[in-house]
């Protein structure tokens, strides 16, 4: 399979702009479609109010002053109704056409006509006149509007798409930069941050803070681990050889004390091997949580004691003061193997970088919420940039990297503790170190 790096391709802000294209095309369509139905309704009202005024003016002319007086207002009228697009007729009871103006009527009855006029009647005394506003008028309206509309509209859409366009483009950016960072891990290292161009306080600020968080977090684990298993292989190395030349020497010897010799180094070379695995071992099982059936009653006073006095020769060979501070009963729940181990480790750690003449105090004691276990020493102390590190796995700081360890001792500790619902603090200066484990009252008994 080919590991060549894929060369990204963008097309999410071009298919948004589309969609939105689409999308305001059709709800501008819609806005259109609805105020020209609209506008030709209120037209078309408009159409019928102005007939029924006329038609109601001229039925007064005609009911109070007589025929003959409405046939010579129209006729003074005929101007203005042609003029008005009007078209009337006035047809006396024996059908005799009055008067006419404009384009001839359908005989039909009031509404709307098939050229979309609007007509409407009135008969009295056999006498009967008919007006219709013609549908040009209206039409000519209509026309403007969606002339108007669309020169106002194709601007608006065009202006707004070009807008969507570059908030899209600004929007994706962030995403852009952590698929060209993705892209171009193989290529530039884990080291090198995607750029923050967007807002903290925006999702994708947030998405770009949180994969330089976790990039960070990956470049020191794979750093950690490369050192670690350089020295691991180095520490793997030594015993293998020492082993190959023994047996060797043994096989090149009629001596059977010689074997016996070589067999008991390959033997204790073995055992500096099985530690390091057992270590692994020993974080992996602790990081999949406390086994139920190893639970017990213990007292951590005498788990701490029994540790002390494990490291008091160590501590004595080494001109170092070891002191305890123990209360009593102070019980709980828990695995005492893994407990023993973790004091152990910290312990062994604060004995490992005490100089000569310095003291160590080992403290128990109980308050409202937790039981403190807390390992105080003189050493050298721990470098700010390496304390928020000092818990993952294999992570040696760099006065750590010359002394005999893999890395895993503090992050062994880590996982003990958080099986038993644990937390640990560390303070630290060049006066020396402080742990402090805290284990809550409810896990107590």
């Amino acid at each position: 399979m080919s590991c060549a790096p894929i060369e990204p391709r963008f097309a999410t802000g071009r298919i948004l702009t589309l969609w939105y294209l689409l999308l305001m095309t059709l709800v501008t369509g819609g806005l259109l479609l609805a105020g020209d139905h609209l506008l030709g309704k209120r037209l078309l009202e408009k159409d019928r109010q102005l007939v029924a005024t006329l038609l109601d003016n001229y039925r007064r002319v005609g009911l109070d002053a007589g025929p003959d007086k409405l046939v010579h207002v129209l006729q003074r009228d005929r101007d203005f109704l042609e003029l008005s697009h009007y078209r009337v007729r006035y047809r006396a009871p024996d059908g005799h056409l009055l008067f006419s103006a404009g384009p001839a009527l359908p005989s039909a009855g009031d509404g709307r006509l098939a050229d979309d006029s609007w007509s409407q009647g009135y008969r009295w005394q056999g006498y009967r006149l008919q007006v219709a506003l013609a549908a040009q008028p209206r039409h000519q309206d209509l026309a403007r509007y969606r002339q108007t509309m669309l020169q106002l509209m194709l601007p608006m859409l065009l202006c707004s798409l070009l807008l969507v366009a570059w908030l899209t483009r600004r929007t994706l950016r962030p995403i852009r930069a952590l698929i060209q960072r993705v892209a171009g891990l193989q290529r530039d290292g884990l080291e090198q941050q995607v750029p923050a161009t967007a807002s903290p306080r925006t999702e994708l600020g947030q998405l770009t803070l949180l994969f330089n968080q976790q990039m960070a977090r990956i470049h020191r684990l794979v750093s950690g681990l490369r050192h670690a298993l350089d020295s691991a292989a180095h520490d793997l190395r030594t015993p293998l050889t020492r082993q190959r030349l023994s047996l060797e020497q043994a096989l090149a010897s009629q001596d059977p004390a010689r074997w016996r010799e070589s067999l008991l180094d390959c033997a204790e070379e073995n055992q500096r091997m099985e530690a390091l695995l057992g270590y692994l071992l020993a974080i992996t099982a602790a990081e999949q949580g406390l086994d139920p059936a190893r639970r017990q009653h213990c007292e951590l006073g005498a788990l701490l004691r029994e540790v002390s006095e494990l490291y008091e020769l160590a501590a004595e060979d080494k001109g170092l003061h070891l002191g305890t501070e123990l209360a009593p009963a102070l019980w709980l729940q828990g695995d005492a193997q893994a407990l023993r181990q973790a004091f152990a480790n910290l312990l062994d750690n604060a004995v490992k970088y005490t100089p000569p003449g310095g003291r160590i105090r080992v403290r128990a004691e109980r308050d409202d919420e937790h039981i403190a276990v807390v390992f105080e020493d003189s050493g050298m102390g721990i470098d700010p940039a390496d304390l928020p590190h000092i818990f993952e796995r294999l992570y040696r700081a760099d006065h750590g990297r010359h002394s005999p360890g893999y890395g895993l001792g503090l992050t062994l500790v880590k996982a003990i503790l958080d099986g038993h619902q644990a937390r640990i603090e560390v303070d630290s200066s060049t006066q020396g170190s402080r742990f402090r484990c805290l284990f809550p009252l409810n896990n107590s008994s």
